[in-house]
Parts: C-alpha cells; sequence; structure tokens
C-alpha cells in the first residue's frame, strides 16, 4: 500500500502562519495608509474633471455633428458618464466614503468612454484624444502607482491599435501621442510621490510636537521635593 507524504512547510510559510492575523508588516500598512489618503484627497478632483469631461464632450458633439447617428450614439455615451458621475458627486456631498474598487472601475469606464468616443469619432483622425489626458492626469495623482501603471498600458495599447487600424495614420505620429499618454501618467505619478513624502513629514512633525507637549506637561506637572 502506497503512502503519500505531505511536503514539510519552510520557514519562512511557518513563521507567516504562527504570525497573528492582525499583525502587519509596517511599511505594507504604511502603503495601504497612503493610498486610502490619496484615494480620499483625489475623489473631488476625479468628480470635478468628470463633470468638464462631460460639458466639453456635448460642446464638441454639437458643434462637430456629422449625422444624426453619431450624435444620438455619442450623447448616449456622454449621457451614462453623467449618471455614474452624479452618483458619486451625491456620495461626496452626503460625505460618504465611496468605495475604492468604485472610484477604480468609474475611472475605468471614463478611458473606455474616451476611447469610444474616439473610435466613432474618426479614430485616429479624431481630435477627441485629448480626453485621455486630463483623465489619465486625475487617476495619476490618486491611485496608486502599479494600479496607474496598468490603466496607461491598457490605454496606450487600445489607441495604439487604433492608429495602426487607421490608414493615413503615420507611424511617428502614432509615437508621438502615445509618449504623451505615458508623460501625462508619468508627472502625475511624480506629484503623487511627492504629495505623500509632504503629508508624511507633516504627520511626523506633528507626532513630535505632541510628544514634546506631552514631557512638558509631565515635567511641570511632578512634585518638588
Amino acid at each position: 500500500m502506497s503512502q503519500s507524504y505531505a511536503k514539510p512547510p519552510t520557514a519562512a510559510e511557518q513563521a507567516q502562519a504562527e504570525r497573528p492575523a492582525s499583525q502587519f508588516d509596517a511599511g505594507e500598512l504604511r502603503r495601504m495608509i497612503d493610498s486610502t489618503q490619496d484615494l480620499v484627497h483625489g475623489q473631488p478632483v476625479i468628480v470635478a474633471m468628470r463633470w468638464i469631461l462631460v460639458a466639453t464632450g456635448l460642446l464638441l458633439l454639437i458643434w462637430n455633428a456629422e449625422s444624426v447617428a453619431m450624435v444620438r450614439m455619442q450623447f448616449v455615451v456622454i449621457l451614462l458618464l453623467a449618471f455614474a458621475n452624479f452618483y458619486l458627486q451625491a456620495q461626496l456631498l452626503m460625505k460618504r466614503q465611496v468605495r475604492a474598487v468604485i472610484v477604480y472601475v468609474a475611472s475605468l469606464i471614463d478611458i473606455t468612454l474616451v476611447t469610444v468616443l474616439v473610435a466613432t469619432g474618426g479614430g485616429f483622425d479624431s481630435g477627441l484624444y485629448v480626453f485621455y489626458f486630463p483623465a489619465i492626469a486625475v487617476f495619476s495623482v490618486a491611485f496608486p502607482t502599479a494600479l496607474t501603471g496598468i490603466y496607461v498600458a491598457a490605454t496606450m495599447a487600445i489607441y495604439g491599435l487604433i492608429g495602426l487600424l487607421t490608414p493615413d495614420a503615420s507611424g511617428l505620429e502614432i509615437l508621438t501621442r502615445l509618449l504623451m499618454i505615458a508623460a501625462v501618467a508619468f508627472v502625475g505619478n511624480q506629484y503623487l510621490r511627492i504629495e505623500q513624502e509632504r503629508r508624511q513629514a507633516a504627520e511626523t512633525a506633528q507626532e513630535e510636537l505632541l510628544e514634546e507637549i506631552r514631557r512638558r506637561q509631565q515635567a511641570t506637572s511632578r512634585p518638588v521635593a
């Protein structure tokens, strides 16, 4: 009769199992807090940008109207974007914290809707690609770097494919626009890092000040011998 033996756990796996579930690595906890704070501070900016996107999209839709069918489809896209943003705006006005996954999905919808407007408005020849810039700039200053990288990479891949499928699009022009999209994300992420360092320095200074106040209070409250 054959017997099967389980592979003994490694030292790292055993240490991980013995560690309490409520104990977190300090660096991991700091990253989670920073990510939450970035998202909280960035939500009003995301909502404001989306309203600008809706208003500008409606103006361009009226100005560049080519056919009734095209206007109807683009109007539905912009209307869906406005409805989604109205929900987020209402949550902010009621001071309710919106779940992070909802904000992430809403920004993904933003990129998707801009892509739909570009694809239906002339492809690579459409000037609506400029809407990628504010959308990417906003979530690059609020989202974690890894998630921003995924969004930007997907956007560049899809828009690059649109450019390749456009007959009269030059390779140099496609590359230039893709680099512009990447540059916007890079600058936004650098601002995010600077803001994180500023908040961390302010929190450290506040903690040091409170500690100094406590020490002085303890010193003055000691009885004189």
